[in-house]
């Protein structure tokens, strides 16, 4: 080796420092991003990540084309539809995509429980997927106008009052308020509450600006099956494209919405639902009540308050002057100090059931060929893929254990569940769902000859480098006491997916 060689290899080993400065990223830091960003970290994707660096990640996956549903899927049970929603998870390239999927699906909530036919439910996704990356002003208006959307919340065919007929449909104009965009209470920049002069929450909304809004959406039909752009009177259920405005149908006068924004009378339809999402996207509460359950959805439970600030304020400027660019809001997410560097005080996060099963078969499994192994196991731990059992998700953002914390996913966790998510494990582990899927334990079998580096493996490759010396200890004596390779590293494997310390992310 030439001295200029060896001189470049202490310099690096002294100072592990990326080309122009920028600081290399360890395995273990690599390892949490992907856990955090992605269904589950790879071997490959952790080499990807290291040698690219952040910024160059995150380009890509923006640029990804999204894994699209098939076409096809309109005409089938909505089990297939879970199905390539889960094989878009574990094979997608476009990882950073699905996972927002994952999350703008439980934020701006539709559930096949209600919207029972599969090209509804199908549409919206394609919806979601496509904004997935886009302004928060745009997510919002397309939701809005989605006929799924119109179906589960009721503003499809909601018509204008007349004499002696219906008052406009209610439900939309409260959950997009309440669940979609603000709030219940008028919040800070940090996310906490805003108080008045006795110390008492402020609220957002009264029920009079809900029957303002509920006026605002009427004259919406579903979208017309001969692709005409408008409509005269309620078309027949159909789910391809946007609602269209019937504009007899849509209640044309002047309107007050949220702090004291007009609407003026003789607006269109169109013109009135833009009017309604200005007035949320412009409104305080959005960047810190969407950027918080962002948090939540991605990194922890309970973020602190200036990790809720950070958020919003890149939700209400870029660094280019511009609001509400969710590429920012989910860069500031993930690349926070809490996000990389969670603190000792924090609570961490629960795995929900369908991102703690897909992410184990994405590192041990290299092909399935049946996913409702997959879909069925979830739903066993209490999570029936696009089935939310309410408006509020599969679980409430803001639902708290009895010490006060806020843990959304314990809402959904049981003994019975509890037992169902160790079971899952050791089902997969053991090679009970078939041939069907495979699973490649091959790297751990052979390091099953020395405990310690069968247990410094899954350190690795299950825990990012986090595995606490307890649980180590514990290991090794269950290890120890298995009679061949394959034994012992199913046995190491198994303790470590079930321990609380890879159930529960730092």
């Amino acid at each position: 080796m030439r001295l200029g060689a060896w001189l470049f290899a202490i310099l690096l080993a002294l100072f592990p420092i990326g080309l122009f400065g920028q600081s290399a990223i360890s395995y273990a830091e690599a390892h949490r991003f992907l856990t955090l960003a992605t269904f589950g970290p790879t071997a490959a994707e952790i080499d990807e990540l290291r040698a690219m660096g952040y910024d160059a990640w995150f380009a890509k996956q923006f640029n990804l084309p999204a894994s699209e549903l098939p076409v096809d899927l309109d005409e089938k049970p909505m089990e297939y539809t879970q199905d390539y929603f889960l094989e878009n998870a574990i094979e997608g390239k476009d990882q950073l995509r699905q996972r927002m999927l994952f999350a703008l699906h439980k934020l701006f909530v539709v559930s096949a429980n209600k919207v029972t036919d599969p090209s509804a439910i199908t549409s919206y996704l394609r919806m979601l997927e496509g904004v997935a990356f886009e302004n928060y002003y745009v997510q919002l208006h397309h939701v809005t106008i989605h006929p799924a959307m119109g179906v589960y919340l009721d503003m499809v065919n909601s018509d204008r009052a007349t004499p002696g007929g219906p008052l406009p449909n209610e439900n939309y104009a409260r959950e997009v308020l309440q669940l979609f965009s603000i709030g219940l209470q008028q919040l800070n920049p940090d996310g906490t509450a805003k108080l008045d002069a006795n110390g008492k929450t402020i609220p957002t909304f009264t029920e009079a600006q809900i029957r303002e809004f509920a006026r605002l959406f009427t004259g919406w039909t579903f979208p017309s099956q001969d692709a005409t752009t408008s409509a005269t009177d309620h078309n027949d259920s159909y789910f391809t494209g946007f609602m269209v405005p019937v504009e007899r149908l849509h209640d044309g006068s002047a309107k007050t919405l949220l702090n004291g924004w007009q609407v003026p009378a003789g607006q269109l339809a169109q013109q009135d639902i833009h009017s309604a999402v200005g007035d949320l996207y412009w409104h305080d509460n959005v960047g810190p009540f969407i950027g918080k359950q962002l948090i939540q959805q991605f990194v922890t439970s309970n973020p602190s308050p200036q990790y809720v600030a950070r958020v919003a304020a890149a939700f209400a400027n870029n660094g280019s002057g511009l609001r509400g660019d969710m590429r920012a809001v989910l860069k500031a997410i993930l690349l926070d100090p809490e996000a990389l560097n969670p603190p000792a005080t924090s609570s961490g996060k629960l795995r929900e059931p369908l991102l703690y099963a897909v992410a184990m078969v994405r590192q041990l499994v290299t092909t399935v060929t049946d996913h409702p192994f997959l879909s069925d196991s979830t739903e066993q731990m209490n999570q029936k893929l696009l089935f939310p059992p309410s408006v509020f998700s599969y679980f409430s953002p803001g639902y708290r254990e009895p010490g006060g914390l806020l843990a959304p996913e314990f809402q959904i966790t049981t003994g019975q569940t509890a037992i169902e998510r160790a079971n899952f494990a050791g089902r997969l582990i053991y090679g009970y769902f078939g041939e069907q899927v495979k699973l490649e334990l091959t790297r751990f079998i052979n390091a099953a000859g020395n405990t310690n580096a069968l247990l410094d493996l899954v350190n690795n490759e299950v825990f990012g480098q986090r595995m606490t010396p307890d649980l180590r200890a514990a290991m090794q004596k269950a290890v120890d006491a298995q009679s061949d390779a394959t034994a012992k590293a199913r046995a190491a494997l198994y303790l470590a997916l079930t321990a609380p310390d890879y159930q529960v992310i730092p």
